[in-house]
């Protein structure tokens, strides 16, 4: 198939970003069966305007369409590529009878399913144009409770934080009923008018919580621009973050924007830093944590509600300030997105990186009159290469990665999607990586004190850009990709092998240690004679100076020590003294937290060579297990209810079966459990000194085999971290220390 020329360079602007300037537009909704409302923000509040809204799909064939009635109205597409025909419908539930009729016939067709989308995608128009993200209206929102389960006996919301992004706050409490309080806060919602409504696991709780209380007190959240009521949706949604896809309730408010910072500070944490995405902890651990900051265990806010309102106040206070927090640090990446996307923002926040470049190509073919192909199936194609070289702990060392490494191949050597015969695809690809760079040297232009504002807007779109574009390769692999191409994304992955092992090759012929390479990065030893961070950036800017044109090889961290264990599982040590762990054995956020810092404390003793700390430590442990000194909190396991939870846990299955006193956990809820000395799960609400010391030793020998890796013989290992048991003569076994601390390392 013959590919015309690009399209003409004024026009990967409008590709890239829409052919309608409409500045100020926080959303769009539905109108009817054919209309839309847009919604504009001005210095004097809102505008509403409406427009015509045609609905409409990408057929192959133009009969089966041109016999619906009512009739649509049928376009042949420039091209020869499958989908050939626009079918445009007058109304959506005329749109809806005929998908459903050309589904049922076997049709070959495409649609998207929102209605907002197609009208972006159609119209040229997208959200935000003009603004930046500190000019949109956003309010913060979290919610006390009497209990988790908002239908149980007792149940109730006692207080409602508000926070506005210009720094107002409120609080909301119980006063006389709980409809009262609802009443009060549809009335603040609608006064203070928000674009985006923020919390954090806002979708999972906050919510379907509210909602259900507001059913109960017959009192309608009427939060939206229309008056209608928050809606929740039916079933889980996927959210999805790197490799894995989590599930949410999906929750919708009429004009405005829902957006999670649970969900966002995981698209933040792409280096995988943080132990936890709760609050508290994620504000931690990024330090973002206030000196004053209250806290409260969950189990203390009905004691509290009674003995200390004024510290349950300040908790709730204290909560949707670091919702602030985190939003202002997660989300501007997927705001800026909405200037680019033709998405909702709510629906950019929550959406798939393949899902949005799918909408650029469909609106750039569109807006060029052209048909366009449908999804090749899936099928394998060669990965990155990742390979472990040396395992052990070293120091110092450094890493080296390609920037964009895949994006950089495929407009190195002119990679693109076969199907793409207008030749859109790398010039808004190019247009993107320009545009990224120009926002990275503004970046570091706006340092000065007085421009923080400045500067957080160039970060926010340099992180935009970053995304999509490296969303551009994973979209060629992308099984709902019209413009999908395995054969290309075969082609880069190839080519970005044979790169970075040439990176492996120099760095060794001039003398560093490659520890492990991982798709467009490899951590080193820098030979003795580099020393110093200028010295160490010097030396990867000669190994990258025999790479391909358009390929660059950057400084991409230093580091006082690595542990290397297992391919992509390897402790950091960082100059300042912090510890980073990689890899899912080394970061289940499921392992009990007792286990979590032994891992943590012996990778650090490890890399300083503290071999008779680490074995003292682990006896230490065991010693606390053995004599029930830990707190339930250091070996609480975390799960959260699902629909997958009952079929592959039969204990917790039991669990929930048992009577009991509380409320009866729901889907969404997070359990908090620990194994008793008879080998069933118990809340640990009900904890009774009963947990099971045997499950614990054996958990902690298991946590130990993270480090089996170190030791060249089965018996080294054996003899430094010995299998225990509630039985086990502790005091014999640390004995065998000498002998057993000469298996280390051979």
């Amino acid at each position: 198939m013959e590919r015309s020329a690009a399209p003409l360079a004024e026009t990967t602007e409008a590709l890239l970003f829409g052919t309608d300037p409409l500045p100020n537009v926080v959303s769009v909704e539905p109108a009817g069966a054919d209309r839309v409302r847009v919604y504009r923000r001005s210095e004097g509040g809102i505008t509403v305007e409406e427009d015509r809204f045609r609905p409409w799909l990408l057929a192959t064939r133009a009969e089966p369409w041109a016999a619906v009635r009512p009739r649509p109205e049928i376009s042949a597409l420039k091209g020869d590529l499958p989908l050939r025909f626009l079918v445009e419908f007058p109304s959506w539930p005329a749109f809806g009878d005929a998908t459903r009729a050309g589904r049922d016939a076997g049709e070959t067709f495409f649609r998207l399913r929102s209605p907002v989308e197609q009208y972006l995608v159609r119209s040229g128009r997208t959200l935000f144009k003009g603004m930046v993200f500190e000019g949109v209206r956003r309010l913060q929102l979290d919610i006390e409770t009497l209990g988790f389960d908002p239908m149980a006996p007792g149940a109730q919301v006692i207080l409602v934080a508000l926070r506005c992004s210009d720094g107002k706050e409120e609080l909301l409490a119980l006063e006389s009923t709980e409809e009262d309080l609802l009443r009060r806060l549809n009335e603040r919602i609608v006064d203070l008018d928000p674009d985006v409504i923020e919390g954090h696991n806002v979708f999972n709780f906050d919510l379907p919580y509210l909602a259900a209380r507001a059913e109960r007190a017959g009192t309608p959240l009427a939060w939206g621009r229309d008056g209608s009521p928050v809606r929740i949706g039916q079933g889980q949604a996927r959210f999805k973050v790197g490799g894995m896809t989590l599930p949410f309730t999906p929750v919708y408010i009429y004009g405005r924007h829902i957006v999670d910072t649970y969900q966002q500070v995981q698209r933040y944490d792409t280096a995988g830093r943080l132990g936890s995405y709760g609050l508290k902890n994620a504000v931690q651990e990024l330090g973002l944590t206030r000196p004053d900051r209250e806290f409260v265990p969950g189990e203390q806010i009905r004691e509290l509600w009674r003995s200390d309102r004024d510290r349950l106040v300040r908790y709730a206070m204290d909560d949707v300030r670091d919702v602030d927090a985190l939003s202002r640090l997660a989300t501007p990446t997927e705001f800026y997105q909405s200037q680019i996307l033709p998405r909702s923002f709510q629906a950019v926040a929550t959406g798939g990186p393949g899902e949005k470049i799918n909408d650029l190509m469909l609106r750039a073919y569109l807006m060029l009159g052209h048909s366009l192909p449908t999804a090749e199936p899936a099928r394998e194609y060669p990965g990155g290469h990742a390979e472990l070289l040396e395992v052990g702990a070293f120091a110092p060392v450094v890493k080296c990665d390609v920037e964009s490494l895949y994006p950089s191949i495929m407009l190195a050597e002119r990679i693109t999607a076969r199907g793409d015969t207008l030749g859109a695809y790398l010039p808004m690809l190019e247009e993107l990586t320009r545009r990224r760079l120009e926002a990275k040297v503004m970046t570091r232009l706006t340092r000065d004190p007085g421009r923080e504002a400045e500067r957080g807007m160039w970060e926010g779109l340099q992180g935009s850009f970053k995304v999509l574009i490296n969303s551009f390769y994973g979209y060629l692999g992308y099984g709902g990709a019209l413009f999908n191409d395995y054969g290309a994304a075969a082609r880069v992955t190839v080519a970005g092998q044979r790169i970075v092992k040439q990176v492996v090759e120099r760095l060794t012929e001039t003398g560093a240690t490659p520890i492990e390479v991982d798709t467009d990065g490899v951590y080193f030893v820098p030979p003795a004679t580099v020393r110093t961070e200028e010295e160490e950036f010097d030396y990867v800017e000669k190994m990258g100076m025999g790479l391909p044109d358009g390929i660059r090889l950057a400084h991409d961290g230093r580091y006082a020590g690595m542990l290397s264990l297992k391919l992509k599982t390897y402790a950091l040590l960082a100059h300042d003294g912090s510890m980073v762990l990689r890899g899912s054995s080394l970061r289940s956020r499921r392992m009990e937290p007792c286990f979590r810092a032994f891992l943590r404390d012996s990778a650090d003793r490890f890399l300083r060579d503290d071999r008779a700390g680490v074995r003292e430590a682990y006896f230490e442990l065991a010693d606390r297990i053995r004599n029930r000194t830990l707190l339930p909190a250091d070996f609480v396991q975390l799960t959260t209810l699902n629909e997958d939870t009952l079929d592959k846990h039969p204990k917790i299955k039991r669990l929930l079966a048992r009577p009991t006193s509380g409320p009866a956990p729901r889907t969404g809820d997070r359990l908090e459990l620990y194994e008793r000395q008879d080998g069933e799960l118990a809340l640990i609400a009900d904890y009774a000194r009963d947990e099971n010391a045997d499950y614990l030793l054996r958990r902690l020998r298991d946590v130990a085999e993270r480090f089996r890796p170190l030791f060249p013989t089965q018996n080294g290992f054996d003899a430094f971290f010995p299998s225990l048991s509630a039985r086990t003569d502790l005091l014999a076994a640390r004995q065998q220390r000498t002998s057993a601390q000469l298996g280390l390392f051979g």
